[in-house]
């Protein structure tokens, strides 16, 4: 941690996991990045699991909250989940509520996973939701961002406020915010913090994790470039900006649990509005309300 009174890269934790260990397990292979022990996330636990061919990965949600996406498959595996069988393709995955169960299996190619856990929230932050039930998800059924500058997409795969197109909410919990994000060359968040909230008064736990391209984050007057397979947690209240760095970026994002304030710090009049993409070229612009 940074001594001075300006916010420095040395408070944020940065972890690559192409050099973390990798522990043998029955599926194949298990890497912390994100955890108390390793970051000080109290409410968010972060593995990269590797399922090798032939194996096949068993989540139990028993009392938490679990989120299982895929980053990489080079050959389609099968998702079982309530049920059904569902194709283990990059960018799919499912969230599973308390006592929810899912198997990952892949088939003749490795399956690269991110494996989420958070404990289930007080109700003060589930502000009335039902918490339940999970849903399988992929790039089909989530609808896109854009945001106002037109430099960044999302698909978020975990978040209450946002609807599908019949107006369902998409997630019934405030457990989790998490979802794909997309910078084209150039792109940029504005320099903002998260902060807590009554509900949540020690704040979120939050993490990019990068996938493809480069990226730069800033903290203060200090930068760090990151290449793909990083992870980064921000301690509630570090104030940040990422980049798109030589091209575009593809990273994961999230923060547990969805109950906190964010501040935009950097003069810019687009700040943090997004929009759903039209359904029909013709379309109007519909904005994402984020209360």
């Amino acid at each position: 941690m940074s001594t001075g009174s300006s916010p420095t890269i040395s408070d944020i934790s940065i972890i690559n996991w192409n050099t973390a260990e990798a522990k043998p397990v029955a599926s194949g292979l298990e890497r912390t990045l994100c955890s108390e022990g390793l970051c000080g996330s109290k409410t968010l636990t972060v593995h990269q699991r590797t399922v090798l061919p032939g194996r096949q990965l068993d989540v139990s949600a028993r009392d938490d909250y679990h989120l299982v996406y895929v980053i990489e498959a080079a050959k389609a595996g099968v998702i079982s989940f309530n049920g059904k069988s569902h194709a283990a393709e990059e960018g799919a995955g499912v969230l599973l509520a308390p006592g929810e169960t899912a198997r990952f299996e892949s088939s003749g190619a490795a399956l690269e996973l991110l494996h989420m856990v958070t404990p289930k929230p007080p109700a003060a932050v589930e502000s009335g939701l039902p918490g339940g039930p999970g849903y399988f998800f992929n790039r089909k059924t989530l609808r896109p961002l854009s945001d106002a500058s037109g430099g960044r997409v999302r698909r978020f795969c975990a978040e209450s406020t946002v609807r599908l197109l019949d107006g369902a909410r998409l997630t019934p919990t405030n457990a989790i915010q998490a979802g794909e994000m997309h910078y084209h060359e150039g792109g940029s968040s504005p320099y903002h913090r998260h902060v807590g909230t009554a509900a949540n008064p020690g704040g979120a736990s939050h993490c990019y994790i990068t996938f493809k391209g480069r990226g730069v984050v800033e903290v203060g007057d200090t930068t760090q470039e990151l290449g793909p397979g990083t992870l980064v947690y921000f301690p509630p209240g570090i104030p940040h900006r990422l980049r798109a760095h030589g091209g575009p970026l593809d990273y994961f994002e999230l923060q547990a649990w969805r109950s906190f304030k964010t501040d935009v710090l950097s003069e810019e009049p687009l700040g943090l509005k997004w929009y759903y993409d039209p359904v029909t070229p013709d379309a109007a612009r519909v904005e994402w309300d984020q209360s």
